[in-house]
């Protein structure tokens, strides 16, 4: 394969410029044309490292400590076979009805 490939056939220079072709800059009317900045003095120095905040409280070490063992306990239950599976699932929709409503009764609290 490389035997038909000789000097006389093959050349990495065949005349056609390699040049990327001329920028065209487009700029839509809507927006600013491009002019000098202007320092706008606000009085305050700019922040560039807001601090991102959760939307709302996230669980409390207090709770997570309370919850955790019993959720804990309540799987360890369901693989021993110790409960019956309408006991399991009826404890998860217990958990998931108190989760629901404690956010709502949690920002509740929070707008007052």
């Amino acid at each position: 394969m490389l035997a038909s490939c000789n000097s006389q056939s093959f050349a990495l220079d065949d005349g056609i410029p390699n040049t990327a072709p001329p920028a065209v800059i487009s700029q839509s009317t809507k927006e600013r044309a491009p002019g000098p900045l202007v320092k706008k003095d606000t009085g305050t120095y700019p922040t560039f490292d807001r601090t991102l905040l959760a939307a709302n409280e996230q669980i409390e070490d207090e709770d997570y400590n309370k919850s955790e063992p019993r959720m804990a306990t309540l799987a360890r239950a369901r693989r021993s076979g110790s409960i019956s599976e309408a006991e399991y699932q009826k404890r998860v929709a217990e958990y998931r009805k108190l989760a629901a409503e404690h956010g709502t009764d949690a920002l509740n609290q929070i707008s007052k």
